[in-house]
């Protein structure tokens, strides 16, 4: 039995009913204009000024995209989505659906398992997604010829997880499709479908193939010429976990041979089959197009003339050795690999195209973990390809692990910086206008696997400097040479085993910052900043064993004036800790246990939770899912029992502490790492937290918070980091929500759930009403002041806000059925 595995990569912001706060997201970077997974690719000419258009279909974004030719000759325009909801986007297909004489665009979509179409105007402006299948479990292609010779495009599919190829009728020619026919569910995981005529009777059959048990590729013949369907031969031969399949007249004889890639254990194949008679009795006995080494995983294939000698060569993307072509002498044999580019992994989808319109077949290529769309010329029309022209990577946020809210540039207000750990780099956003308005990701600097941040005046020039630990090996800081943000060249502090976090505070009392770190080599250690320059000294070691160290932090934790260490680790037993600083010079006394019952932790933190005056400790745990306050008892660092704010925070990893409300007292705001959200907890002055409220879910792999005012209006916002998602979004604190449950109301709506029609009762008069989702985006203005129409929009959950002619409003959550 297969197992569904659902990574929902499209952030949906849920406002809590029960929230006392209005958070407002504010997306700072994600791959808008990149791409995050990149599956499929496909040429057509979209906006009808008759060069070659580029069409991308990217899973981890949930993106369907397209870049205009803006001059015929490959010169491509920036991306333009055409939906971000197409969840697990797998496929594209370009044809026209709806017969009116421009190019629609066909999808498949796996995590939403959905088959779906755009309608074009003409001039590349497209509708919203048109439904013609839900029920294609895992769907994974997508294929557009005439099935029943009706003269239009039906519609054919292959769905990975219910092993289902199937097809749609196009039952107007208009885009109206009947329901799914099947044709098979006989195949394990298949992957691919593409249609010809195998059997030279006129009409169009199908081949396709499955991936996992019993791997084999098999074509289904059309009997009747109106889409009936019946298995006809398999080809199980040399055939092994395979990729792809195509239909290629392979040998110059007028029939369509088929071409396949294969991994047989050692050696990866490309191979094809003779079509013998032309009516599709195929060899089962295989001719070799190339023996793949170093282990290559071939992933897809494509048959084309590249070199314009009138045969059919075959180009072929692989997993970890690029993309390359063999060239074919007319009859079916190959040449020797002709390397197009191997800096490129997962090479998920080729197509060729004369993308310059100079009479040759150029490449295009979608790459998935490499996250690329990009083509390559086909420089003399031989073959002779030039390098990567990319229209979109992952130039957003890649792997985003740590985020700091800080003035870089010193124009007074705060900015962004970010540790990239899939990008192996360090970044900043500026804040542009001082309301929250970010620019791109700037890179300060390139550094191997950077796990942690952090920032302060390292050489006493009044500006942030930047410390970060490398996981390849160091410590490292940054000077920021005019105050501006820009960045001087990598100093090294300590080359270090694997130092994975950093922390800086003036630990001897000097005036300066000196610098904490720990590292895989199982110690804690500090660094003096000897001169206030940014010479530091050696290691002064403060902890060492068979342990692993999550987190840093400092406090006065036993109210003596100098900073302790507050620390968190793995050894026996996962332990939450403090370190006293004895004189205040560095020198720590031994290690005092505030718990021992946590599992995993992974956040630790200080600040005064019951407004008695000394510093208390809060911690995450991430195996019990808890977040967990430590009562300082006597002020001198005796801790009583555990507070247990939750035990619901689904893998709780970053914690930080602010006034959110405005109350004078510390709440809590976490980034829950499993759950895939973003949580906070108000305090009501004496450690008692309200239950949990929620600002953000399906934000993918949450690693890090912290709160600071992005805007400028007095009040802390929330800052937040998602790794898988690739996300830094920013949250603005609107004050209050004002919704029903949480306030006296001053306005009625009903019925909720509603299946369209909402009537509003209130006592005075309502002067607007605005329709929000749950994205907290605008959709319209009601021209009623007593009722609000929301039949046109889809299920689920949407905000509208009601305002009166004195100013006063509150939010209402309302359920579409």
């Amino acid at each position: 039995m297969k197992t569904k595995l659902l990574f929902l990569s499209t952030i949906l912001f849920s406002f809590s009913i029960s929230a006392q706060i209005d958070f407002e997201p504010h997306i700072t970077d994600d791959d808008t204009g990149g791409t995050n997974g990149a599956n499929s690719v496909f040429a057509a000419d979209l906006d009808g000024d008759g060069d070659m258009d580029m069409i991308s279909a990217s899973g981890n974004d949930d993106k369907i995209a397209w870049y205009e030719n803006t001059d015929g000759l490959g010169n491509f325009g920036p991306q333009q989505i055409i939906s971000e909801t197409a969840l697990g986007a797998t496929s594209v297909f370009a044809a026209d659906i709806d017969r009116d004489g421009d190019v629609d665009i066909l999808a498949a979509s796996s995590l939403d398992d959905t088959i779906g179409w755009f309608q074009n105007n003409g001039q590349g402006t497209f509708g919203p997604r048109q439904i013609i299948s839900t029920i294609a479990d895992g769907a994974n292609s997508v294929y557009t010829t005439d099935a029943d010779g009706d003269g239009d495009m039906d519609v054919f599919s292959v769905s990975a997880f219910d092993d289902k190829i199937a097809w749609y009728e196009n039952i107007n020619g208009q885009g109206s499709f009947g329901p799914q026919q099947i044709i098979s569910t006989d195949f394990d995981y298949p992957l691919d479908v593409v249609a010809g005529d195998i059997d030279g009777d006129g009409d169009m059959d199908i081949l396709s193939g499955g991936r996992y048990n019993n791997s084999r590729v098999a074509w289904f013949k059309n009997t009747n010429g109106q889409g009936n369907f019946v298995f006809q031969q398999e080809l199980t031969t040399d055939i092994s976990f395979s990729r792809g399949a195509i239909l290629a007249d392979i040998d110059g004889d007028g029939d369509l041979d088929i071409a396949a890639v294969s991994r047989i254990y050692p050696q990866d194949r490309v191979i094809w089959f003779e079509n013998t008679n032309g009516q599709g009795n195929f060899s089962n006995t295989p001719n070799t197009i190339a023996l793949l080494t170093n282990n290559a995983s071939p992933e897809t294939l494509y048959a084309k003339d590249f070199d314009n000698d009138g045969d059919l060569d075959i180009a072929v993307g692989t997993y970890y050795n690029g993309l390359s072509w063999f060239k074919n002498n007319g009859s079916g044999s190959f040449g020797a690999q002709q390397i197009i580019d191997s800096d490129v992994d997962d090479i998920q989808a080729i197509f060729p195209a004369d993308v310059d319109a100079d009479g040759d077949q150029d490449l295009l290529m979608a790459a998935g973990t490499s996250d690329r769309i990009a083509w390559h010329k086909n420089t003399n029309g031989q073959g002779n390809f030039g390098p990567a022209n990319i229209l979109a990577d992952i130039n957003g946020a890649n792997g985003v692990i740590n985020v700091i809210s800080v003035d870089l540039d010193g124009d007074g207000d705060k900015d962004i910086l970010s540790a990239l750990e899939n990008d192996n780099r360090i970044a900043w956003q500026e804040n542009l206008d001082g309301q929250g308005t970010f620019s791109e990701l700037l890179t300060i600097a390139t550094i191997d696997n950077p796990l942690s941040v952090f920032v302060g005046d390292i050489d006493g020039d009044n500006d942030m400097d930047i410390f970060a630990a490398s996981g390849s090996g160091k410590v490292v800081w940054y000077k920021n040479l005019d105050g501006n943000a820009n960045f001087g060249a990598e100093q090294i502090i300590n080359t270090e085993v694997y130092p994975s976090v950093i922390y800086a505070v003036d630990i001897d009392n000097d005036g300066d910052l000196d610098v904490f770190s720990t590292s895989d080599s199982a110690k804690i250690y500090w660094q003096e900043n000897i001169d206030g320059l940014g010479t530091f000294g050696p290691q002064n070691i403060i902890m060492e064993g068979s342990l692993y160290t999550g987190a840093l932090s400092t406090a006065d934790i036993d109210n003596d004036g100098d900073k302790d260490l507050i620390t968190a680790y793995w050894e026996t037993t996962d332990t939450v800790a403090w370190l006293e600083n004895i004189d205040g010079q560095g020198n720590f006394g031994p290690i005092q246990a505030i718990s021992t019952t946590v599992v995993a932790p992974d956040s630790v933190y200080a600040a005064d939770f019951d407004n008695d005056g000394d510093m208390d400790v809060i911690a995450t745990s991430y195996g019990t899912d808890e977040i967990i306050w430590y009562e300082n008892t006597d002020g001198q660092g005796t801790f009583g029992s555990e507070h247990i704010i939750t035990s619901t925070a689904d893998g709780a990893f970053n914690v930080f502490s602010k006034d959110l409300d405005n109350d004078g007292d510390t709440d809590l705001v976490c980034a829950a790492w499993r759950g895939h959200e973003v949580i906070y907890y108000l305090n009501d002055g004496s450690g008692n937290f309200n239950y949990q409220q929620t600002i953000a879910t399906n934000f993918k792999s949450a690693s890090c918070v912290m709160a600071d005012d992005f805007n400028n209006d007095g009040k802390m916002d929330i800052l937040a980091s998602a790794f898988a998602a690739d996300e830094i979004i920013w949250f603005e604190n609107k004050g209050p929500l004002g919704i029903e449950e949480n306030s006296e109301s001053l306005f009625s709506l009903y019925p909720n759930p509603t299946n369209g029609l909402l009537n509003i009762k209130s006592i005075t008069p309502v002067s607007e009403i605005t329709i929000y989702n749950n994205l907290g985006q605008f959709l319209f203005t009601s021209e009623e002041k007593d009722q609000v129409n929301i039949s046109s929009l889809s299920k689920g959950i949407y905000f509208v806000k009601i305002k009166d002619e004195n100013g006063q409003t509150e939010t209402k959550k309302v359920i579409k059925k």
